[in-house]
């Protein structure tokens, strides 16, 4: 089974939801960039929205549970064209790198047994999301639609 739709597919977002509440419209979309090793190479939206399950997060969910480790990668520089980025832009795209994800891997991994059952579900849905799409790929899109 591939990771990548064809033409004509859908992709079927991943939803990980805590404290955000059902109302809430202001989101993260999570997508691995499709690589290529074409010279001169310059990624397109569908390159970054191909992913069969992009993963979406809520702005509460990230506030209350994810912002204090995003802000652990930055000061960073775009993982695809190494421009500096001084911090996460919840408007925008966040081209972030493998490195850059290991870093937040391992921050939520060395609290992880310290959380209530409910987090702890929430973090480890992130972690196995975010580890499976790294497998495909070195760069995942963050952008926001606020």
């Amino acid at each position: 089974m591939s990771v990548w739709i064809k033409n004509g597919e859908k992709q079927k977002e991943m939803e990980l939801r805590l404290y955000a509440p059902e109302s809430e419209m202001i989101q993260l979309t999570f997508n691995p960039l499709k690589m290529s090793d074409e010279p001169n190479w310059n990624p397109q939206f569908e390159e970054w929205t191909c992913y069969t399950t992009p993963l979406v997060i809520y702005k509460q969910d990230y506030e209350i549970l994810l912002k204090d480790y995003f802000d652990k990668m930055y000061p960073t520089k775009d993982a695809f064209d190494g421009t500096p980025e001084p911090c996460f832009d919840i408007c925008f795209h966040n081209w972030l790198g493998t490195d850059d994800w290991m870093k937040v891997i391992s921050e939520i991994q060395n609290d992880l047994d310290g959380f209530q059952p409910d987090r702890k579900q929430f973090y480890i849905g992130f972690l196995d999301w975010l580890k499976e799409a790294l497998k495909h790929t070195t760069i995942i899109v963050v952008e926001g639609n606020q």
